[in-house]
């Protein structure tokens, strides 16, 4: 059974913790490599970013309730995380993205933007797990 209180809590988890982390990552920390990498051609339009994390945390944490088994919520979100988020995004993210644009180091943007993805949706998952616990049979 969905449970929409949970739903809705663990969406707007995902959202913010990844849009902050995104925003941190991308602008903040990095802000310089990424510069330098010349994949970007204007400054980034935040409100797209953000609906992109609105939309995508939608699908994350509804396609999560039927992995998840309900024994051990966070190895199953960090596995989900690193799946759903990690490998499928960061398969677009990353490898189409760097195929289509030309970057000035394109081994400095795989390792980045991999490591982005992977440690995005690592704590992304491990956060939706938590929320949704251990299921209520055991």
């Amino acid at each position: 059974m969905i449970s929409i209180k949970k739903y809705i809590l663990a969406t707007l988890a995902f959202i913010i913790v990844g849009f902050t982390i995104a925003f941190v990552w991308h602008l903040v920390l990095f802000k310089a490599v990424y510069n330098s990498l010349k994949i970007y051609s204007r400054e980034p339009i935040i409100s797209l970013g953000f609906l992109s994390f609105i939309l995508i945390g939608l699908a994350f944490v509804y396609i999560f309730q039927f992995f998840r088994r309900g024994k051990n919520p966070i190895l199953e979100g960090l596995v989900f995380g690193l799946l759903a988020y990690g490998v499928l995004m960061g398969g677009v993210g990353v490898l189409a993205e760097g195929a289509k644009h030309t970057v000035t180091s394109l081994s400095t943007w795989l390792v980045l933007e991999s490591a982005f993805y992977l440690v995005t949706g690592m704590i992304l998952g491990m956060i939706t797990g938590m929320i949704y616990g251990k299921s209520p049979r055991e």
